[in-house]
């Protein structure tokens, strides 16, 4: 567990501050040297005057050099989509290793978008007919291996961006990604030119893809053997309201260690729930029918929950608000029913961050990871002092608030104030200020839907908060694979 550094003048708070942006800013920073080594192993095989001696050469060039840059950042994303825990505290966080994970995707795509331009154009330069032979039979094993590649990538992330998939179908098309990937590698390792230029570049790339493959065989094709996982039994399944729970288990083959904030993947094997799937769907929108399919079971989806008890907790309890077909049937959780989970996951606790001087706000079913750290305060936490804002629709949606409020008046230096919308309007980090003091020297942790984050944030910042003081998480983030 992460023991947050104390909030002492001087030195002491400057440090841990530093630290804790390094570890903000290491993950991307490794990850861009690992995608740019096979780039600077190209550059070193010959002299670069070589590689610019013509149109033709230089665009060809410039083509190796995005591809050896996309291919590593390709492989570097299957990696990161492999939810290994190391990576996850690397990138400090899940969420913001994620962020990283879908920009990196996006820039592997064009790139390798641009190896193809590239190439097309250095063969246009010379010939047109020799340009679109690439898109022919004749043009070879090796060159039709990379044109199937770049159009299967192309159509997955169109359906991935643009399609209205459900989850069991977003599920299926991302594992495609990997078989994409190996008729990229493919490719490339069957191009002459990517062994002969440099032996290091061949066993970097080689290594590099290797990894990738075996992230998506252990994350995608084998996970239920190769991921580590604990079984749980469910002991009771409690609604809050009409869309809001929360699940006790109890543990079958030895309980988890967490930090309180974190979150873990679930997955129930339940009749009752399986009950309420169907192979299809058919809804109505505006005039016509829409049927959707379900090819996945309920023991195969994962969904990730916020942990609501407190580490010392022999139980292990979540918080699921009804947002779709698969929390809405959590209803219907019958006790003794198997729960798989696999985690924790996440860098987001007033543990993790330097001050002990904190404020605390969430938005709706945002304060769940906040339950979770305000039950485990206690005589470890010398020092604390938070006010926990939080903002509810109205008075009757304040989940777990008269725990909080319980947890407030045994602990006097946490305070909770509820923020209800319908009698304060929206919350400011205005309003936030005049009631907690000067902002600047405190740690902001904010959880709640991404328009109340985006928003307050903007805020603080504008009242001359720094950056490395806030700390968000937007509970919508985690993807669906």
């Amino acid at each position: 567990m992460t023991e947050r550094v104390a909030d002492e003048p001087g030195a002491s708070s400057s440090v841990g501050r530093v630290a804790l942006s390094i570890r903000k800013l290491r993950g991307p920073a490794t990850l861009a040297v690992l995608c740019l080594i096979p780039a600077a192993l190209w550059a070193s095989a010959l002299p670069l005057s070589a590689r610019f001696t013509d149109a033709p050469t230089t665009l060809t060039s410039i083509a190796v050099v995005l591809a050896l840059t996309g291919t590593a950042s390709f492989a570097a994303n299957l990696v990161l989509g492999g939810r290994f825990k190391l990576i996850d505290a690397y990138f400090a966080g899940l969420d913001r290793m994620y962020k990283v994970h879908q920009i990196n995707g996006r820039i592997a795509f064009l790139l390798l978008v641009g190896h193809f331009a590239g190439i097309f154009a250095s063969r246009a330069a010379t010939s047109l007919e020799g340009a679109f032979g690439l898109l022919t039979p004749s043009a070879g094993l090796t060159v039709l291996l990379g044109v199937a590649a770049l159009a299967a990538m192309t159509v997955t992330i169109v359906l991935t961006l643009y399609g209205r998939l459900n989850h069991e179908w977003f599920i299926y098309v991302q594992r495609t990604f990997g078989f994409i990937f190996l008729l990229a590698a493919l490719h490339v390792f069957r191009t002459p030119g990517t062994k002969a230029l440099s032996p290091a570049l061949t066993y970097y790339l080689g290594a590099l893809s290797l990894a990738g493959i075996i992230a998506f065989v252990r994350r995608s094709l084998a996970s239920d053997a190769l991921v580590q996982r604990r079984r749980y039994r469910v002991t009771a399944a409690k609604e809050l309201d009409q869309s809001v729970m929360e699940v006790t288990m109890t543990p079958e083959n030895g309980s988890m260690t967490f930090t309180p904030g974190q979150f873990v993947y679930v997955t129930f094997t339940s009749d009752a729930m399986s009950r309420e799937f169907f192979p299809f769907s058919i809804t109505s929108a505006g005039e016509s029918e829409v049927v959707e399919f379900r090819p996945g079971a309920v023991r195969s989806q994962f969904h990730p929950f916020s942990i609501t008890s407190g580490p010392r907790d022999k139980d292990l309890k979540i918080a699921a608000k009804a947002v779709g077909d698969y929390t809405r049937a959590m209803h219907y959780l019958e006790q003794g029913a198997l729960a798989t989970v696999e985690g924790p996951y996440g860098a987001f606790s007033y543990k993790n961050v330097p001050s002990a001087k904190q404020i605390w706000v969430a938005g709706g079913i945002g304060v769940t990871p906040f339950v979770s750290m305000a039950r485990s305060l206690g005589g470890e936490d010398p020092g604390i002092d938070i006010d926990f804002y939080y903002g509810m629709e109205h008075g009757d949606e304040g989940y777990f608030l008269d725990e909080l409020e319980d947890i407030a008046r045994r602990h006097p230096s946490f305070k909770v104030i509820p923020y209800p919308r319908d009698e304060l309007g929206f919350m400011t980090a205005e309003d936030i200020a005049k009631r907690s003091g000067d902002l600047k020297d405190k740690d902001i942790l904010i959880c709640g839907p991404p328009g109340m984050i985006d928003n307050l944030h903007a805020q603080f910042v504008a009242r001359g908060v720094p950056e490395r003081q806030i700390h968000f998480e937007k509970f919508g983030f985690v993807p669906r694979h």
